[in-house]
């Protein structure tokens, strides 16, 4: 309509021009001028139509040229809002059966590949409108509403994939030609999801089918109480059963109350009353308290004790809250519980008296070896601290690691009696890596004797000379897999590598073990550490005990074997630095004396108490260098006899393990003297786990383990005596 008016406007104007022009001859008397312009009338209204043709044309063009930039601007922002779109859109001439236009989303909104061209395009929209549902969808259109839509499969050859897409049509007619704007989506998540829902549903009916039917067998009573109004149903589920009385509904605080005065044992009433009350339900329902509880009580006036089990579930539906209770008869299953019961509280302590009895004879085996090792190394350590000839003070340092090394084979007994009992523990303290490493490379050298195998040893020289760690348990991994390596190996070699990498404050000492003997199979290597494996290799290596103490200081190991060829060891564990001067070359390495670390505690007195005169020499030669007013007495009672005769000493080292009166005797016979404030230091060869603690709490000051640790030894020394 507007179009048609701007034409009759257009029409009258140009007519206007025309007959304007006419009159405008005239008055000019363009003809009969001097100057002959135009010869007549209708020349010069032929120019003037001219002309404004001319101007039309111009109008039109400037026109149709905003037009089609405009047109082309909403376009580029149609196809920018479309763009991230999850939809694509198409508009489809009906009556010449061709795409006019098309998003350039399609690809993105389908995920399928090669559909940007037009022609491509085509077959989507052509598949679609051929599709049976759409096209009785179309066919059935009453023209009223404004789009159709519908959810179909589309198969795209090309890809060979099918999509579930969600389609919308908007039909329209314009100049007698058919159009259609078709929206896709892809559907394809939302469908399987929606059709895995279904299936869940359908399984959890079958399976609320399946509990229905195991609850009918399993329980002999429910009880299903509203929250919301307080009311309750009692059902009979096997009907031969009616311990709780006839079926029954109404007000859960009454029916409840009823049946526990008439059906619950007397001396279980009021458990039962307080876990089976409403105020106890919301306050459970308040805290979402809301898993599975169970109750035990017995039933009343039966001759026989029948023992009933309540179990009770929380639910919650569209914003009300129910409880089930379902109970059943478990007389003989209480019954078998508790003669198992019985016979697990027997078997438990028959196995507390061998652990107590296994117990005290590692004790016992502890401290008589101890005792003896007290003195070579005690003996060898004081040595060590003199002026010494060069040869002999290798000889004693060999005498010292030997012993050292031999208590370390004690305490690797020790420990796996620890490992078996679950308590085994860590025992950090600072240590001096060359003398870790002298040490394990002296004991190869004894171990690969006259064994034709040469031993290569690359320790890095910038290693840190002192680390915090337990040494004992990093000898413990290294030896055994030493011990193997050489046993293993018939000829060629044996290889210790060491060195560190730094890790922030702390460092990664990284040991690798490395040989040419037998090699270990490739099956054999996933197993290694399993203690259930029962190969010899695993067994005679005690890798699982060896992976328990790796574990234990949150190490690593990792085995590199080849059958025929040799293995490859590589222990890696995290250590703090105390010390970070290098170790340098650990061949050059001498024993440095000991005496420059004593501290001067003259005027201060220790008495030492002990019955083996060896250790009583020790002990004496250890506290000499800090110039003390040292004596000794070989039993609690000398003990007794000086400090009631009115001695006094600054500090008592009093052995544990003596004839007649032992230490903990001896200390509490001290203690009964009001005015006793001597400080007593516990000194035994009981180096079991956990004994420490058990001389604290008998009242002893501290603990020191024999053979005695000079450092130990300086530190108590330096806490007790030092001012």
């Amino acid at each position: 309509m507007k179009e048609n008016i701007k034409k009759i406007i257009i029409l009258l104007t140009a007519l206007g021009f025309i007959i304007g022009s006419y009159f405008l001859y005239d008055y000019f008397d363009l003809q009969n001028s001097n100057v002959v312009i135009f010869s007549n009338k209708l020349a010069f209204m032929s120019i003037t139509l001219l002309l404004l043709i001319i101007i039309f044309y111009f109008n039109t063009y400037f026109r149709n040229r905003k037009r089609i930039t405009e047109s082309r601007h909403r376009d580029k922002l149609f196809n920018s809002l479309v763009q991230n779109s999850d939809t694509a859109y198409f508009m489809y001439d009906e009556t010449n059966k061709k795409i006019i236009y098309m998003t350039k989303n399609i690809k993105e909104v389908l995920n399928i590949n090669n559909i940007e061209d037009e022609e491509a395009g085509l077959n989507l929209v052509t598949d679609i409108l051929a599709n049976p549902i759409i096209k009785e969808e179309l066919r059935n259109w009453d023209k009223k509403s404004e789009f159709i839509s519908q959810m179909v499969s589309y198969n795209y050859i090309e890809d060979e994939t099918t999509k579930r897409i969600r389609v919308k049509i908007y039909p329209f007619t314009e100049k007698k030609h058919s159009y259609q704007i078709i929206s896709v989506l892809d559907v394809s998540k939302e469908y399987a999801q929606q059709h895995l829902l279904i299936i869940q549903a359908k399984d959890i009916k079958a399976r609320e089918k399946q509990l229905n039917q195991i609850t009918s067998t399993s329980y002999d009573f429910e009880i299903n109480i509203n929250m919301t109004n307080k009311e309750f149903n009692l059902k009979n589920l096997k009907g031969n059963i009616n311990y709780f009385g006839s079926e029954t509904t109404g007000s859960y605080d009454t029916g409840i109350a009823k049946i526990i005065s008439e059906y619950v044992h007397e001396e279980d009433q009021a458990e039962v009353s307080k876990e089976l009350s409403i105020d106890n339900f919301r306050k459970l329902i308040e805290e979402e308290n809301l898993e599975p509880r169970l109750l035990r009580y017995r039933l009343a006036k039966t001759e026989d004790i029948i023992w009933l089990e309540s179990s009770i579930f929380f639910l919650s539906n569209k914003g009300e809250n129910r409880i089930i209770i379902l109970t059943k008869n478990v007389t003989e299953n209480a019954e078998y519980m508790r003669n198992q019961n019985n016979l697990l509280q027997g078997a438990l302590k028959d196995v507390e008296r061998a652990n107590n009895a296994k117990s005290e004879f590692m004790a016992v085996l502890s401290h008589q070896i101890r005792t003896q090792m007290t003195s070579i190394i005690g003996l060898s350590q004081s040595a060590l601290s003199d002026n010494l000839p060069l040869a002999a003070r290798e000889d004693v340092e060999n005498i010292n690691n030997a012993s050292n090394n031999l208590l370390e084979i004690i305490d690797e007994m020790l420990d796996i009696s620890k490992i078996e009992s679950g308590v085994l523990e860590k025992n950090e303290k600072e240590y001096d890596v060359a003398s870790l490493f002298r040490n394990l490379i002296g004991l190869t050298k004894e171990q690969i004797g006259t064994k034709k195998i040469k031993l290569v040893t690359t320790i890095d020289k910038n290693i840190p000379s002192k680390l915090f760690g337990d040494s004992s348990k990093i000898r413990q991994i290294i030896l055994p897999i030493i011990n193997n390596a050489i046993k293993y190996t018939d000829s060629g070699s044996v290889t210790i590598t060491a060195n560190t990498t730094k890790k922030q404050q702390n460092v990664e000492l990284v040991i690798t073990i490395e040989d040419t003997g037998i090699g270990i199979e490739r099956k054999q290597l996933d197993k290694l550490f399993d203690v259930k494996e029962n190969t010899e290799h695993s067994q005679n290596m005690g890798l699982s005990i060896i992976k328990r103490l790796i574990n234990l200081l949150n190490g690593k190991i990792v085995v590199e074997s080849e059958l025929g060829k040799g293995s490859k060891f590589t222990v890696s564990i995290i250590q703090k630095v105390i010390d970070e001067k290098p170790i340098g070359n650990i061949e050059e390495y001498v024993t440095e004396k000991g005496r420059k670390d004593y501290f001067n505690a003259e005027g201060k007195s220790v008495l030492i108490v002990d019955d083996n005169k060896l250790n009583l020499k020790v002990a004496v030669r250890f506290l000499e260098p800090y110039g003390l007013d040292i004596e000794s007495v070989e039993s609690g009672q000398e003990c007794l006899d000086l400090i009631n005769n009115g001695k006094k000493f600054d500090l008592i080292l009093l052995d544990q393990m003596m004839p007649d009166m032992n230490g903990t005797e001896t200390l509490n016979e001290l203690k009964k003297d009001s005015k006793f404030s001597t400080p007593v230091i516990v000194l035994t060869a009981d180096a079991i786990v956990g004994v420490k603690e058990k001389y604290l709490d008998d009242g002893f000051d501290d603990y020191l383990s024999k053979p005695i640790d000079a450092k130990e030894l300086k530190k108590l020394l330096k806490k007790y005596l030092s001012e």
